[in-house]
Formats: structure tokens, sequence, C-alpha cells
């Protein structure tokens, strides 16, 4: 039998039987035909484009808007920018991705932890959350949320508390803060800033305290006193030198049709998507939190309370920590899709990204709005999924 040549071999073993050489060989094959399928795809794309005289291309963006945008939270006038439009529309969906995860995880871990609860009554009102919350389609219950604020009075005769506090189908408003001068805002953050890191560390340097030592040290309102004090000593200090970095402006009815004024409106159509949101994404989160804590062992759980720990304290210190681990994952999918789910606010009258760019495709090409959309979508995704996959990391390192 002739000797297979060098060049035909790996380390002694013929190339087309190394599995190593194989494996390359494969992944290599794979990315070809991965990357000539999407160049086939998106070329095909293109030549129907061109065929069918599609309008195509991202010249508009600097053109003017000219259209108005019902809800805005940064500087906004008709005469911006199509790219200043986006801008501005993906800051409202940011707004509502944002503060919708923080809502629901918080609501989820509270329900999924009172599905456990050894109160029959407690156990089963949150069962009968869980279920229905999370077996009703999304749209319905925001259409639900939305009828209920329409039958509120309207904005004159709306309820008012207290003089502060008006609630009608407009939205509700209340007393908030007013920026002072830039300067002034932002000298008092970053000293809150910095209180917040020494409080984080406190509370680490504590906590591990407490668990060598056995005795309890109070880390949580300990990091919470430093910040809190800290942010009251630098906002004396800072409005004694320049001006208070925010002022609290109350809410006023002015004018014939008596729209208020001042202070924080939440208007009618970010309410109704929050509370929809929130409470739809929170009842999946329920459900993940109840399955990560039953997924540890119950010698775990009866080892604490042997040593006296209650039961309080068994969760915070033994099974939480541990469920975290198998929590986290499935968590970073209920906030990629609280994103995307977000897309629904044109239903209810929110002025999100996915409505406003379906109302440029009036004067702009679609196709070229949507590709931005997309990608703005996954943008968001893959930051909530980096941050997830960061976090779990960390738990999986530490045991936090």
């Amino acid at each position: 039998m002739s000797e297979i040549p060098r060049f035909l071999t790996y380390k002694g073993i013929p190339v087309w039987r190394h599995a190593q050489i194989i494996q390359w060989a494969a992944q290599i094959i794979s990315a070809f035909l991965v990357v000539f399928l999407v160049a086939w795809f998106f070329i095909n794309i293109g030549n129907a484009i061109a065929d069918r005289n599609i309008p195509f291309g991202f010249s508009f963006l600097d053109r003017e808007y000219q259209t108005p945008i019902g809800e805005h939270f940064i500087p906004y006038e008709s005469s911006d920018s199509f790219r200043y439009a986006l801008v501005v529309a993906a800051s409202n969906t940011l707004l509502v991705a944002i503060i919708g995860v923080v809502l629901a995880t918080i609501l989820g871990i509270f329900m999924g932890v009172a599905r456990l609860s050894g109160n029959w009554l407690v156990s089963k009102l949150a069962l009968i959350y869980v279920e229905f919350f999370r077996n009703v389609p999304l749209l319905v219950q925001l259409l639900f949320w939305f009828f209920i604020i329409l039958v509120l009075p309207p904005v004159r005769e709306g309820y008012v508390f207290g003089g502060q506090l008006y609630i009608n189908n407009a939205g509700i408003s209340a007393p908030g803060p007013i920026p002072g001068s830039l300067g002034a805002v932002l000298t008092w953050v970053v000293l809150v800033a910095a209180a917040a890191a020494v409080g984080v560390m406190a509370h680490r340097k504590l906590t591990r305290r407490e668990t060598e030592t056995g005795k309890p040290s109070y880390p949580l309102l300990t990091g919470i006193a430093i910040v809190f004090v800290v942010g009251v000593l630098s906002w004396i200090v800072v409005s004694v030198i320049s001006e208070a970095p925010f002022t609290i402006s109350s809410p006023e009815p002015q004018g014939r049709f008596g729209r208020i004024h001042g202070g924080i409106t939440v208007r009618a159509g970010l309410l109704v998507l929050l509370v929809g949101l929130v409470i739809y994404t929170s009842a999946f989160i329920a459900e993940i939190v109840r399955a990560g804590i039953q997924s540890v062992r119950r010698g775990q759980i009866e080892a604490a309370r042997a040593l006296g720990l209650s039961g309080t304290d068994t969760l915070r210190h033994v099974t939480f920590p541990q469920a975290l681990r198998l929590i986290i994952p499935p968590l970073i999918s209920q906030c990629l899709n609280l994103t995307k789910n977000s897309s629904l606010g044109g239903a209810v009258g929110y002025t999100d990204m996915t409505n406003v760019a379906i109302t440029m495709t009036q004067t702009a090409p679609a196709v070229s709005i949507f590709i931005l959309i997309m990608l703005v979508y996954l943008a968001m995704s893959l930051t909530w999924s980096l941050i997830g996959n960061l976090y779990n990391r960390y738990v999986g390192f530490t045991g936090v």
C-alpha cells in the first residue's frame, strides 16, 4: 500500500479521517452557505424592488418630517428631520421598555413567590392572576384597559384629589420635578452616582461580613442610607452655591378646555400600554420564578431552617440565589418580548416607534423605514441579551 503524502495528513492522520479537520471543513462550508443564502435573498429583494419601481433609499432622512408626534419626551418640532423624528419615536419605545421591564420583573417576582406561599388564599389568588393574564392575548388586554380609561370623565370634569392629583380620560397628572440649570443638575447627579457606588461597595462588604459572622449587618439599609444622606447633603450644597437641581411643579388646568399644564402627566396611551405590558409579562415571569425556586433541592431549604433561618431569610440567602441561575435566561426572553410587544402601542394611541413609522410611510419609502425600525428593535433586543448574559455570568461565578 502506497504511503499517503505528508500534505494530506494532519498530525499523522489523513485529513479526511481527522475529526478536527472535518469539523473545520463543516464550519467553513456552513458559513459559506449562510453567506450565499443571505446574499441571494437580499439580491432578489433588490431586484424585485427595482423591477416594480418601489421607492427605496435613505435620502429622505434629511428632509423635514412636517408631522407632529403626539407624545415625546425629548424636544421635538414638526420642522425636524425624519432622522430626528425616528430618534424621538425610538426614545418613546425605549422609555416603555425600560420602565416596563423593571415593573414587570418586580411584580413577576412577587407573584412567583406568592404562588409558593403557605397561605392558601394568597397562593390561589396568585394562581388565578397568572393563569388569567398569561392566557388572554395582549392586544385584548390593551383594548380592555384602553376602554376602562375612556369611561373616565373628560379633562374639565375629571377627578381632583387635594388640588394636586388629576385623573381623567386624558391621563394622570401629579406634581413632579422640573430640572434647573444644566450645571446644577449634572453636579447633583454625579454626586448621587458616586454615593450609589459607595453604597454598593458597603452593601457587598456588609453582606460578606454577615455571611462570615452570622451577625446582622443590615447591608441593604446601610447602602440606601448612604445614598439618601449624600443625596440630601449634596442637594443643599448645590442649592446654596448655584440653584436647586430640581423644583417641584404642580399641575394646574388652564384655558377654556381646562388642559392641564405643569407637573408630570402620564398620558392615557402610555398608561394603558405600560399597565397592559407589565401585567401580561409579569404573569410569565411569575411562572419562571416559581419554577426556579422549586428547582432548588428540598434539602437546602431544610438545612437552612434547621440552622434557625426564617422563611424570608431562607428565600433571600439560600433559595433565591441558587434559583437565579435558572431564572435569568428565560427572564431575558421576557424582557425581549416586552420590548417587542411595545410595538402594539399604536392600538391604544401611544406614539411608539412602529406607530410613527407607519405614519412616515405616507411620504417616505416604506421598505427603507421598516428596515431601520427592524434594526432598532434588533439593537434593543441585543442590548437586553447582553445585560442579562453578563448578569447571568456574574451570578454563575459569584453565586449571589
